[in-house]
């Protein structure tokens, strides 16, 4: 791990990224969330004929930076992923030649984007938004590269979780939460021919939304033993104590989706619910 003095209570990652590519057990969480996101690109790719992807910036949610898009290299669709780290985007590169598939990787300014209008067909982020300094320059360029979808996905700023842990983001420079905001990231991606065609509220399982594994958030409440349980049950089925969705799409562990979805009784919870217990917020603008 990173040497630091302390690792932000708030967004852990921003101190531990760089260890999940050593040791890529991302937990049940993160690995839920990615697996949800493949039901948002299955309804973006059934409302528009998707065929360039970017993602930018690729760096955000807990675990592997920059694979989320391998969703959509595996259906033969030509991805690029867009970084300002030099170090997080070599070792991006890296995840994805060892996973044998395409994918160009660039390190650039999430503002400053060099591609020409309509690069690509569909521009998203995961989790990223609040990493941009000067948003309205960012949606501006996004606006002008995306050529039919954007899709941008944000903490729910409404939910439990992410209000309880709101005040130990006050001093973190990095993170702009006013970004986050559902009014802000609709107005700053609608205009000069966008707009919002879906949105909603995902990411809604059965535990709170703590930036942490779940089997450690077992530990600390002093329940080791179902967590050592849960694994050993899971170890015993499977043959793999810890979760990453690589495993999925290497062939390693090809009925993890099942396994990950079974938690997912509450994605089609009333909006109350969702509202208070939700996880993210995605925002989908097509170009009319």
């Amino acid at each position: 791990m990173n040497q630091h003095q302390s690792i932000n209570p708030f967004l852990p990652v921003l101190d531990t990224w760089e260890d999940y590519f050593s040791n890529p057990d991302e937990g049940l969480g993160t690995t839920y969330e990615r697996f949800l996101l493949h039901g948002i690109f299955s309804m973006i790719a059934e409302q528009a004929d998707i065929e360039t992807i970017l993602e930018v910036p690729a760096f955000g949610m807990t675990g592997i930076s920059g694979i989320n898009s391998i969703w959509w290299a595996k259906q033969g669709k030509r991805v690029t992923i867009v970084d300002d780290n030099e170090q997080r985007v070599e070792l991006i590169r890296k995840t994805w030649q060892k996973i044998n598939l395409p994918a160009e990787v660039l390190c650039h300014n999430p503002e400053e984007l060099p591609f020409p209008p309509g690069a690509f067909d569909l521009v998203w982020n995961f989790a990223a938004l609040w990493f941009v300094k000067d948003l309205e320059r960012f949606a501006n360029r996004v606006k002008q590269t995306a050529g039919k979808v954007i899709l941008i996905c944000v903490p729910n700023t409404r939910g439990l979780g992410y209000l309880l842990r709101k005040k130990y983001a006050v001093d973190v420079p990095q993170i702009h939460l006013s970004h986050i905001q559902p009014k802000t990231v609709k107005r700053a991606f609608s205009g000069e021919g966008w707009q919002l065609w879906k949105q909603g509220i995902f990411d809604v399982p059965p535990w709170p939304d703590i930036p942490m594994k779940k089997e450690d958030l077992l530990a600390r409440l002093k329940l080791n033993w179902v967590a050592k349980r849960l694994v050993a049950k899971r170890k015993n089925e499977t043959g793999h104590s810890g979760w990453c969705i690589l495993d999925f799409f290497s062939g390693k562990n090809p009925g993890m989706e099942g396994e990950i979805l079974r938690y997912g009784m509450l994605e089609h919870a009333p909006r109350c619910i969702k509202n208070f217990w939700g996880h993210h917020r995605y925002f989908i603008f097509i170009n009319r």
